[in-house]
């Protein structure tokens, strides 16, 4: 219902409400006096003297100030318990008017200030205390029933009305309270009873009001009662019809019968429609119940589970103790392997000394192989460079594809040892230095392809020059014919050659294929992929292992550097041969080539002697 606070038209509703109820409580202060208690909503004033029209004036409905909108709905509201409380206090004072036999109300102080309750329990206990009174008087009747002489019909149609149903209020037992008995008696048998005459027929009396009103209130009440559970209401018709007809004047004897026919039947049809209410009222409690019963068992089973937790938090405070004690037990063995991390790598420096002093003997033997190839060179004659040019070009060729192979694998080694050990850092980016190195010296090799291929360009123009001079005479263009069909014959041959070398250059560059993805699952998985002769077997203590894993290590380091000599030698003899330019001597630098390649491919093969040097190296 907040939605509804501020309403213009909930408002419009209770000012006429409120209206309504003012004008009630001026018929009941013209019968009963005016009640003087303190207001509901103003303790400090008088009900009676509050000034309803200023009030209805001043909380009214402003469209540009919600805010007092609201205000007054909430003002009104209170108003209206106001007035219906004053009603009641009001109504409370004429009954107990009524049961004391005061024809003029006396001039009252003011009540003291009471609750809703107790108003209206007041006023409950003065209308069963005038029910009591009415239930007496068919006895005063019989007994009084000699004395008083029956009346007569005062009006066309009607029938002459009883003292009890015109003048209720004076059918009563003597008053026990002296104050209020007659004076005028003047005999202890005789009394004075009040009838109906012909000048008081057709003036309706107090109770007559009083019922009408009431059941008027009561009508009121089933009404709403119908509205609010959207029931149709034959009484709501005929109250309309009635209203339409009658308007404020009493009602007639039968029209209040029919009232009460109509309000019968609205009493029926709620008490209809409350059954199936109370059915499922009871069916509620019944599943109230079993509510009840299933929060019971799940209160029992949440405590178990409770205790089942507390017991798994139990033990697992046991198992977090119980890793912390294992967590510093690892802690000890990491300081230690820290230690030993420390010692090797001063070995690594060690062999990285040993190491730069082999590259100084290699670099003395490199230069003295080139003044010697600079020697040989200068006595070779120009014809066998010209025959022999393409030869060696291709055999420089195929000899600088192996080594870049064999350098790759050697990258691809140094990486697996690298992501493998992770203790020998040191180590692998000395071997990466290395192989930095051959990369520089395959960069040279290339130059001095470069330049085999420029002396290559001017044997060809020496040889055009030769062919003009060969023109000049019929013998010399005869034997330069011989000559270019041995040439034919020798390039058929260097092609077949070539195609072969170009089958075995695809044989071999899928067994590359193969063997990269071989190199990339060991730097991946080296674990996993070693041989079987290389697994090393857990002896149950971690520092041997380590130890074992250190040398199995120092043996891999030892043979890669044994590789890398063996890659310097070849490189070596490929350049005299570039320098000089023999087909013999490219023939068996080829062949050793093959042959060493050949020797570090096949597993069984024994290792080559190790320098003495590489020999005096610590294995721990």
């Amino acid at each position: 219902m907040a939605h509804l606070l501020g309403s213009q038209a909930c408002m419009d509703s209770l000012r006429k409400d409120l209206t309504d109820l003012q004008g009630a409580i001026v018929d009941v202060f013209s019968r009963a006096g005016p009640v003087r208690f303190p207001s509901w909503k103003f303790p400090d004033r008088v009900a009676c003297d509050l000034d309803m029209v200023a009030l209805l004036e001043h909380y009214d409905h402003v469209p540009g100030d919600p805010e007092f909108t609201q205000l007054s709905h909430a003002v009104l509201l209170e108003l209206v318990i106001d007035r219906l409380l004053l009603l009641l206090q009001s109504c409370a004072r004429y009954l107990e008017n009524l049961g004391s036999e005061q024809t003029v109300p006396s001039a009252r102080a003011a009540g003291p200030c009471m609750s809703v309750g107790l108003t209206v329990r007041r006023f409950w206990n003065s209308l069963l205390k005038l029910c009591v009174l009415y239930q007496q008087a068919p006895h005063q009747k019989r007994a009084n029933q000699g004395e008083i002489p029956t009346s007569k019909p005062t009006a066309k149609g009607e029938p002459a009305k009883s003292p009890e149903f015109v003048t209720a209020k004076f059918i009563k037992a003597p008053s026990p309270m002296p104050g209020l008995q007659s004076p005028a008696r003047t005999a202890e048998n005789t009394r004075n009873v009040h009838s109906q005459t012909v000048e008081t027929a057709l003036v309706p009396c107090d109770a007559c009001t009083s019922v009408q009103g009431s059941l008027q209130e009561v009508g009121k009440v089933v009404i709403s009662l119908c509205q609010s559970q959207n029931l149709p209401s034959s009484l709501g018709q005929f109250q309309q019809l009635v209203q339409d007809s009658m308007g404020l004047r009493p009602l007639p004897a039968a029209t209040v019968g029919h009232w009460a026919a109509e309000q019968s039947k609205d009493l029926m049809r709620l008490s209809k429609h409350i059954g199936p209410l109370r059915t499922q009222l009871e069916e509620a409690e019944g599943q109230k119940d079993g509510l009840r019963k299933q929060v019971g068992e799940l209160e029992q089973a949440l405590q178990q589970e409770q205790g089942e937790r507390q017991r798994q938090a139990e033990e697992a405070q046991k198992c977090l103790a119980k890793w912390e004690h294992d967590k510093q037990q690892l802690l000890t063995e990491t300081s230690d392997l820290k230690m030993k991390v420390a010692t090797l790598e001063g070995e690594l420096k060690q062999q990285q000394e040993s190491t730069q002093a082999v590259e100084t003997k290699a670099q003395q033997l490199q230069e003295e192989a080139e003044r010697r190839a600079e020697a040989e060179r200068q006595v070779q004659q120009l014809e066998e460079q010209v025959q022999l040019l393409a030869g060696r070009l291709d055999g420089a060729s195929q000899q600088i594809r192996w080594a870049s192979t064999e350098l790759d694998k050697e990258k691809a080694r140094v990486d697996s040892m690298v992501r493998h050990q992770e203790s020998l850092q040191a180590k692998q980016r000395a071997l990466l230095q290395q192989l930095d190195s051959l990369d520089q010296e395959r960069e040279e090799l290339r130059g001095s392809l470069d330049e085999a291929e420029a002396q290559r360009a001017h044997v060809e123009e020496q040889l055009q020059r030769v062919q003009s001079e060969r023109e000049q005479g019929q013998c010399q263009l005869r034997a330069q014919q011989e000559l270019l069909q041995s040439l034919q014959g020798e390039k058929q041959g260097l092609e077949q050659a070539t195609r072969d070398l170009q089958l075995t250059i695809s044989e071999l560059e899928l067994e590359l294929v193969e063997l990269r993805e071989q190199e990339r699952l060991l730097v991946a998985f080296p674990d996993l992929h070693r041989p079987v002769e290389t697994q090393i077997q857990s002896s149950g203590n971690v520092t041997d292992d380590m130890e074992r894993q250190v040398q199995a290590n120092d043996i891999r380091i030892r043979v890669l550097q044994e590789e890398n000599g063996r890659l310097r030698s070849m490189l070596s003899k490929i350049r005299e041969v570039a320098q000089q330019g023999g087909l013999k001597a490219s023939g068996q630098a080829a062949f050793t080539w093959q042959q060493d390649g050949q020797c570090r491919q096949d597993p069984a093969w024994p290792a080559p002697d190790i320098p003495t040097s590489a020999a005096r190296w610590p294995a721990q």
